[in-house]
């Protein structure tokens, strides 16, 4: 393949081998099959503009039919969603400057020595540049969408803050209606620790998590909603798995002639034993959630941005979720424009928008991303969070 070099995006092409922008972020396909937000899938249509409608999805359960005299119509039912709220979906963007001093250097050796300088070698250099950058940028985007699904589901709202937006707009609050009965905070000696050090010695006097997600499990079931499971996170499932009543329920059941044994007994189980006998105590499945996201964050001692871990599952809480299918992704359309200085690739089936830009001051290529998407709740009526301990 003989390439003339006359400007970064000529460079930028042999990196490419000859494919084009496109063409090259085609194939994450092959190693992303989507954001991992279980319940949330995208939504069938991408927007026009920025506001979403949340509606509530139908359960499918067929209603039964209105008895009449001989001479009534009967009841006409609807198949529309009703409508609970809406706003507006936020942009998410960020993006990668790519290495000046290896672009500077490429440039400089292919100008000054033509088709000799473009070795393999330089030409892998060029993609791994490329194929960095716009990995991060999809995967940060995904990592996003997990952090979105995770505080929906254990909070029943998304909040944009200090915590989860350090370098963004802050203070905004996206609530889905999860309905007041459906909430609950814990105070006192029926917390199930009284301070956030989880040991015996702190936990509430009167707490007994087993019968307490057994009754809300079983509320849940005498209300009509639909079949689901307990999230909480892998922290909180792990010191579950230590609780004194707990482990005295679990002595009880597996060692019934243990008597005041039933503790140790119980202590001396394997963590995969314990939790096995938690659910069938409880009779609902739970799911330990391990996820967190990174974010960038000003240091203003080093006066830098520095990694900073931010939990994605509410520390605290304890969440009764439906099963299948919880709500969808709402995108936006993006604008292009028309700019011919700018590639423009797009991803996640035009949902995400990945742009190639030079800046011709800093001599500068950055490589950026651009999404407008949030996970909107349609059974938010069925969802519950639990504020269980300190």
């Amino acid at each position: 393949m003989r390439t003339n070099v006359k400007s970064y995006y000529d460079l930028l092409d042999f990196g490419l081998g000859g494919a084009s922008f496109q063409q090259f972020v085609n194939k994450f396909y092959q190693k992303y099959n989507g954001p991992q937000t279980d319940g949330f899938q995208w939504d069938d249509e991408i927007q026009l503009d920025f506001t979403y409608e949340q509606l509530e999805a139908d359960l499918g359960v067929a209603t039964l039919p209105v008895y009449t005299d001989i001479d009534s119509p009967g009841l006409y039912k609807s198949f529309e969603s009703f409508k609970i709220g809406s706003n507006k979906i936020p942009p998410q963007k960020h993006g990668f400057a790519l290495n000046q001093k290896i672009l500077r250097e490429r440039m400089i050796l292919a100008q000054r020595y033509g088709e000799a300088a473009l070795t393999s070698e330089m030409q892998d250099a060029l993609l791994s540049l490329l194929f960095d950058s716009v990995d991060k940028l999809i995967a940060g985007n995904y990592n996003g969408l997990t952090h979105q699904r995770m505080r929906i589901v254990s909070t029943g709202q998304f909040t944009i803050d200090a915590n989860n937006n350090p370098q963004g707009i802050k203070g905004i609050t996206f609530d889905f209606g999860i309905p007041a009965g459906n909430k609950e905070v814990l105070s006192g000696e029926n917390r199930w620790w009284k301070t956030d050090v989880h040991t015996i010695a702190n936990e509430g006097g009167t707490s007994d998590p087993i019968k307490y997600l057994k009754d809300k499990y079983k509320w849940a079931k005498k209300n009509g909603y639909p079949m689901g499971h307990f999230e909480m996170s892998q922290d909180l499932f792990d010191d579950l798995l230590g609780h004194s009543k707990v482990l005295t329920r679990i002595g009880q059941m597996m060692f019934p002639n243990a008597g005041s044994d039933a503790l140790s007994y119980a202590q001396n189980l394997s963590d995969d034993a314990i939790a096995a006998a938690i659910t069938r105590l409880v009779g609902c499945p739970i799911i330990p959630r391990d996820s967190k996201a990174m974010v960038d964050k000003y240091d203003p001692a080093t006066k830098s941005l520095k990694k900073d871990w931010v939990e994605n599952f509410n520390l605290l809480n304890v969440a009764y979720v439906p099963d299948g299918q919880l709500g969808t992704i709402k995108t936006a359309q993006h604008v292009l424009t028309g700019d011919p200085t700018v590639r423009t690739a797009f991803f996640d089936g035009g949902r995400t928008l990945i742009t190639q830009r030079f800046e011709s001051q800093t001599k500068s290529v950055y490589v950026e991303s651009e999404i407008y998407a949030l996970c909107v709740p349609q059974v938010a009526r069925y969802m519950c969070v639990y504020t269980v301990t300190a």
